[in-house]
């Protein structure tokens, strides 16, 4: 299965996916709790799927995104 980076300002829901993804077969290969770590995750862990909230601090998940297509612009987020 995926290699998971999950992102999301919430603890909550940053456990809530990680129940699920991994439920689901799926190895869980980091977290991020705003869009500037996201970026750095990214690059550092090369996950195969990112999942992305669109309104966080320092840098929200659009802004992320267009990081991460820089880096990556096959990067499925």
């Amino acid at each position: 299965m995926g290699r998971i980076l999950i992102v999301d300002d919430t603890l909550f829901m940053r456990t809530l996916l990680k129940n699920i993804l991994f439920s689901g077969g799926h190895e869980i290969v980091g977290e991020a709790g705003d869009g500037a770590e996201a970026v750095e995750k990214y690059q550092a862990l090369k996950p195969d799927l990112v999942t992305m909230d669109v309104v966080m601090p320092k840098m929200n998940g659009i802004e992320a995104l267009k990081e991460i297509k820089k880096f990556d612009p096959g990067a499925k987020v």
